[in-house]
């Protein structure tokens, strides 16, 4: 496509064909050795014949001029080909057929040009004056034949022309390390790049257009300037192309953005509408970057701009409210961002109509804020709206409907409603099927939400089926060796262990730690978590001494990452507390319990279940290491908190901690208490629906087996 990164070969020509550039004379311009100067052609002598094909060349491009002007962009075209096609046969150069290499289909989704990016600089065409040099005339006239087949939305007919045009004044192949110095300079050949690139990037070829883009920079700086407003303009669109590139380019996005305000600011002043669309475009890398503080400081300096520049009816204000409605979604700023996204669609029903893919977007954020607060009849009405807008401006075949769908499924699956969020899920994943290619991550998203709705109903068979084919084509897409890749087998394993086959479990936990410390390094909370199913695994095979190797590394991670009063640390100490307890290891099982504790207590509150739970288990480990005095203690405060929470929808839970008490009581000699620990563990039992007999005199805590499974460590 004319600009490659393995560029194509021109054509041999002769050496008066392929000028060469004239040198520039720095010592008449001392105080500007840099810059080139912009007009290296020979002299051009004209015949009469020529002269009157360059008259008419002159009459037909005006007239195209004027037709362009007025929206007559077909005719215009026809009448700037016509043009070209008489500067050709006035002085013929060889036509280079381009190659039409086009990319592979893409996931970028292009930015409509209903909202202000900054990327269109050069909109009109360029004149033909009588004394340009016969190159300059076949350069302009057809980029103007360019600049007509782009507004008529043929983007491959304007870069065909754009190109050829680029073509006049190259020197030597293009690709991103040509020299400047083998391209002759001519002021025409900046909106001839920054066209090129913006048609690269309409049809998502951001590589190439970035080319393009840096190429333009050196030719601004070379012939207007470093501060030039051309510079900052498109250091503005070389900003927006690194943020559609990737999060990884990020900031060199935000490098050329701010360069790009400083220069707006010096040459505008400050508060102009362009300062305004490049602040606009600072927030949105930020929000890529989760930086939502950061992004919102800019949105609301492009607010304010917008607001004084060009109206609250303005579609581009309309768009940065939008846009800081979501950064205080983010923050969690709700009323505020419900006030925002309103204000867009204020404006967006009068500037488009109720069936735009803009107003269905944000419909389905409003939707999200009412899901959140568990307003959900709200948020299914609004759901649902936004899907029949998406439908209406989009038909059903679109990727942005398959969005707002897989939207709709996530409501229902939080609700639990398996069965209703499993046809959503499916209708978006016929949709995704038919119009993106068959590797995009929004059919893995949506082939692993399936599977995970079976692995919630129990199905894993089809769950394991679901991930696998979500796994082959993040290997397709990412590499073997990607962290997607590591994440779905995680799953995997995962799913298998909830089968109950712990040896592919196993062996598809130990594949996603291979790949987890390879890709993010020995010391990640993912790998701590992957070294946490494993060990329960290996736990329960009662291999307990590599149970607890993979704890103890584990516990070193999430303390280094997450401090010592964290949730997931207390996890893995009360993991490696029923290890030693399992070992006979009580000292030690007192020790891992009694930080679990301290943590829970902090993180949880003095009451939750949890507490309880590992209260118990102190009660247990004191017990057998022989001090009834705390394990009486640890026992009541674990039968207080449960007979508050979950005493009638678990009451044998409640039974046995009785039950452990009376046998305390029984070692002791106290025996009213004892009695009566015991006959109430009875009575509950058997309110419970089991026999009175499975309370155990003995002290120990086998005959509870069946109606209390024995703890498993936590993930």
């Amino acid at each position: 496509m004319g600009l490659s990164t393995h560029p194509e070969q021109l054509q041999n020509k002769s050496s008066k064909q392929r000028r060469r550039p004239m040198k520039m004379d720095t010592a008449s311009n001392p105080t500007n050795k840099r810059r080139l100067i912009p007009h290296l052609f020979r002299p051009f002598h004209k015949s009469s014949s020529t002269e009157k094909i360059v008259a008419k060349i002159m009459e037909l491009n005006n007239k195209a001029v004027t037709l362009y002007c007025e929206g007559d962009f077909s005719t215009a075209s026809s009448l700037f080909q016509e043009a070209a096609s008489l500067r050709q046969e006035s002085d013929p150069w060889p036509v280079i057929e381009l190659e039409r290499n086009e990319p592979p289909p893409s996931s970028y989704i292009y930015q409509r040009m209903d909202f202000d990016e900054g990327m269109v600089l050069y909109p009109d065409t360029e004149a033909v004056e009588s004394g340009d040099h016969p190159k300059s005339v076949q350069a302009k006239i057809l980029f103007n034949a360019g600049q007509a087949r782009r507004k008529l939305e043929d983007l491959c007919g304007a870069s065909g022309y754009y190109e050829r045009a680029l073509r006049t004044f190259l020197l030597a192949d293009l690709n991103e390390r040509t020299p400047i110095a083998m391209i002759t300079v001519h002021k025409v050949i900046i909106p001839i790049l920054h066209n090129i690139g913006q048609v690269y990037y309409r049809k998502g070829n951001l590589k190439q257009a970035i080319v393009a883009y840096k190429i333009a920079l050196q030719h601004c700086k070379s012939l207007l300037g470093e501060e030039d407003f051309s510079v900052g303009i498109t250091l503005n669109c070389l900003g927006v192309l690194y943020y559609h590139v990737s999060v990884e380019q990020s900031q060199d996005a935000i490098q050329c953005f701010m360069k790009a305000v400083k220069i707006q600011q010096r040459v505008l002043g400050k508060n102009s509408k362009e300062e305004a669309t490049t602040l606009n475009n600072l927030g949105r890398v930020h929000v890529q970057r989760e930086e939502f503080d950061k992004a919102l400081n800019f949105y609301e300096q492009a607010l304010e701009i917008r607001r004084e520049c060009l109206g609250k009816d303005s579609i581009d204000y309309a768009a940065t409210a939008f846009n800081a409605g979501q950064s205080l979604h983010q923050k969690g700023d709700c009323d505020r961002a419900i006030e925002l996204y309103q204000e867009f669609l204020r404006v967006a029903l009068v500037k488009f109509s109720k069936n735009h893919r803009d107003v269905a977007v944000v419909l389905s954020g409003i939707a999200q804020i009412h899901q959140e607060r568990k307003e959900y009849d709200k948020a299914l009405k609004l759901y649902e709206e936004s899907l029949e807008v998406g439908r209406g401006a989009l038909g059903e075949y679109h990727s942005e409907v398959a969005m707002l769908l897989n939207r709709i499924g996530n409501f229902h699956f939080e609700r639990e409603n398996f069965d209703q969020a499993l046809i959503v899920y499916k209708q978006g994943l016929k949709i995704e099927k038919r119009v993106l290619e068959k590797t995009h991550p929004n059919i893995i998203v949506t082939l692993s939400n399936i599977g995970e709705i079976y692995r919630q109903r129990g199905d894993f068979d089809l769950a394991i089926k679901l991930y696998s084919h979500a796994l082959s084509l993040q290997r397709k897409r990412f590499g073997e060796g990607s962290a997607e890749v590591a994440n779905t087998l995680n799953v995997i394993g995962l799913i298998y262990d909830q089968k109950g086959d712990s040896n592919m479990a196993s062996k598809k936990l130990q594949g996603a730690l291979l790949l987890r410390r390879s890709i993010l390094g020995d010391d990640h909370l993912d790998v701590s978590a992957t070294l946490t199913h494993l060990g329960t695994i290996f736990y329960r095979k009662n291999m307990i001494s590599t149970a607890m190797q993979l704890f103890d590394e584990s516990l070193r991670i999430r303390r280094a990452k997450l401090g010592d009063d964290h949730r997931d640390v207390s996890f893995t100490l009360y993991n490696l507390g029923l290890c030693h307890q399992l070992q006979g290891s009580y000292k030690e099982a007192i020790s891992c319990y009694s930080e679990t504790l301290r943590v829970e207590k902090l993180v949880l509150g003095a009451n939750h279940r949890d507490v309880s739970m590992t209260m118990y288990k102190l009660g247990e480990a004191y017990k057998a290491d022989g001090n009834m005095e705390q394990a009486l203690i640890h026992f009541k405060n674990a039968l207080a908190i449960e007979r508050s929470t979950i005493g009638r929808e678990d009451p044998a839970t409640v039974a046995r901690t009785l039950n452990e008490i009376g046998n305390i009581y029984l070692a002791r000699g106290d025996v009213v208490p004892m009695m009566e620990s015991f006959n109430e563990a009875a009575r509950i039992f058997q309110e419970a629906g089991l026999s009175a007999q499975s309370v155990t005199v003995s002290g120990q805590l086998y005959a509870f087996g069946i109606s209390v499974p024995a703890a498993a460590p936590a993930a």
